[in-house]
């Protein structure tokens, strides 16, 4: 019996480990999650599959009967909750990690990333709690007859009688969920309703504990989990994750941010201190005896503009919009616009601001950057620093002042695509969220 056992256990771990291996393709994403984590059996667990510090535990006797489908898809229930952060978020105080499971499992059924052929815990104790609030034996009892509470519940759990499914109407976040979850349980609890009177309660506490019992904050995790999902969002390479999973994903990752804070950034970088002596400010050191120094912050700035075919002057709007507002304070003292494509299209740059730039947006070819990158390393000495504005998509140029260069893509998608090589050769970038 033993020597199966094993058997059984190597089994198990190589058909997971074959279902990873050919989501490299049909799967990116998930593809993804899973070479972020160690997976591990844990032949005491009894459920199939848990998650929580960077593991992901499985166990060998629930799955050895498994077919290949359904382990995959048990698989996949257990990376969806992942891709949502569940065990890596800030938990509530005094939380009750019971219920933050039911509150993931409902969220994940009513986003659609469980199959047919999967049961959650807390999805089935939900519909063990549905028929009873049409009859007198209420879960909330007459204290909350009539209540707000009592009509949310009401109206979401229901199951339908053909299909057996549980019908969710009011779509709420992860944390939405646990706060009302959190009330209902609580509730029976104070009702005292104990485990003999409801057994289902008794299987989802038992099963819920322990699938819970790894998660806890973890900051770092998170960031790798949304860099995935954004390169997911970037490279198209959903798989077959889609719909409402899909949405609630990218709107999980903060993609904003305030674009003005790296301009004010750059701003500071270029602008060189220029000592004027004056009479008027005495030294710290010696008084009126000698005369003091007065600093002023001065710039002047190159901008290269992509005129391939795949920029707008909707988005160069935009852009010449955003200068403005920045660099008209004083302290650049002189802008100068260059345009390119596949070579430089005036090599005598014009002044920004003049009613000739817009008529100069044309080439509408492919994009070489290294043109404007020659043009201002060999124009150094006339300038502090250099923005170019562009969509990311060209052969990565050689750079030899790259700290002075600022990169502005015209779209977050493009800030996706090319924020690596931008900054891998030193430089910084930022988006226009127009």
């Amino acid at each position: 019996m033993q020597i199966g056992r094993v058997l059984n256990f190597m089994t198990v771990e190589k058909r997971i480990r074959q279902i990873v291996s050919s989501w490299f393709y049909t799967e990116p994403l998930l593809f993804a999650i899973s070479c972020n984590h160690l997976i591990a059996e844990n032949k005491n667990m009894g459920i199939p599959f848990r998650s929580g510090r960077l593991r992901i535990e499985f166990s060998p006797n629930l799955l050895a009967e498994k077919t290949d489908g359904q382990l995959e898809n048990l698989l996949k229930v257990e990376l969806c909750r992942i891709l949502l952060a569940h065990p890596y978020s800030r938990q509530p105080l005094n939380c009750q990690k019971k219920i933050l499971l039911l509150a993931s499992d409902v969220t994940l059924y009513q986003n659609g990333a469980v199959a047919d052929d999967v049961q959650l815990s807390g999805v089935e104790y939900l519909k063990s709690l549905a028929g009873r609030f049409h009859t007198i034996e209420n879960p909330l009892g007459q204290k909350w007859a009539g209540s707000d509470e009592e009509k949310f519940f009401m109206r979401n759990l229901n199951v339908d009688r053909k299909s057996g499914r549980l019908e969710l109407l009011d779509r709420l976040s992860f944390e939405q969920w646990y706060k009302r979850l959190f009330f209902l349980v609580s509730q029976i609890a104070a009702a005292g309703e104990n485990a003999g009177k409801n057994a289902g309660q008794l299987n989802f506490s038992a099963a819920a504990e322990e699938s819970a019992e790894l998660w806890e904050e973890n900051e770092e995790a998170q960031a790798e989990i949304q860099q995935n999902i954004q390169k997911a969002d970037a490279d198209e390479g959903w798989g077959g994750i889609g719909g409402n999973l899909e949405r609630l994903l990218s709107e999980s990752c903060d993609f904003s941010f305030d674009y003005r804070r790296t301009l004010s950034q750059f701003r500071q970088n270029i602008a060189s201190a220029r000592r004027r002596l004056t009479r008027m400010r005495p030294s710290r050191r010696y008084g009126l005896k000698a005369m003091g120094s007065l600093y002023e912050r001065k710039a002047n700035l190159l901008i290269a503009v992509d005129t391939s075919g795949s920029i707008s002057d909707e988005s160069f709007g935009h852009f010449t919009h955003a200068i403005k507002n920045f660099f008209f304070l004083g302290i650049v003292e002189k802008i100068d616009l260059i345009f390119f494509d596949v070579n430089l299209k005036n090599t005598t740059p014009v002044s920004f601001g003049s009613k000739a730039v817009p008529e100069k947006m044309q080439g509408r070819g492919g994009t070489n950057f290294q043109p404007a990158i020659n043009f201002f390393e060999n124009h150094r000495h006339e300038y502090s620093g250099m923005i170019i504005f562009t969509d990311g998509e060209g052969e990565i140029p050689k750079v030899k002042n790259s700290c002075e260069i600022l990169w502005i893509l015209d779209s977050r998608r493009a800030w996706e695509k090319s924020r690596q090589w931008i900054r891998a050769i030193g430089s910084k970038c930022t988006f226009l969220p127009f």
